[in-house]
This record gives structure tokens, sequence and C-alpha cells, in this order.
């Protein structure tokens, strides 16, 4: 478990994609509510892994549907780099 709190995440998401992070919950869903396109979810999703300094396996994130289920997949899978 990396202890990421959800305001950060939430905060980092509203960086990317340009929505107020008060608008993104752990139920927002990342293709109809943020508009994001395949292309558009690989690029949060490394901007997130950049922005915590984590590494995911790619394997992971073919499932992600939510923001709740990323931030569950990049919390509790994620591993700390260096």
């Amino acid at each position: 478990m990396n202890n990421l709190k959800f305001e950060d995440f939430a905060q980092a998401i509203s960086d990317y994609v340009g929505v107020d992070a008060s608008e993104i919950t752990k139920e927002t869903d990342i293709y109809e509510d943020l508009c994001l396109d395949s292309l558009g979810v690989f690029g949060l999703g490394t901007q997130l892994t950049e922005t915590f300094d984590l590494t995911v396996p790619l394997s992971s994130v073919a499932v992600i549907g939510k923001i709740g289920d990323m931030f569950n997949i990049l919390n509790e899978k994620g591993v700390k780099n260096g």
C-alpha cells in the first residue's frame, strides 16, 4: 500500500484533464465523464505514475473504467521507483 491521498490523486488528474478536482470522485468514469480515449488514458496513467513516482504492472491497467479503479491500482499495486 502506497498511502496515496485521494485528494492529491484527484488534483493530479485535474491538472491533466482540466476538470476541477472537486468534480472528480472515485465513481468518475474515465471515458464518459473525462472524455478520454485509450490514448488519453495511457497519457493520464503516465502522468500519474510520474507524479507519484510509481511503476504499475501494465496488465493491471487494462481493466480500468473508473477513477477509483485507477486509484486502487496505483495505491495497492504500484511499486515505488528508486
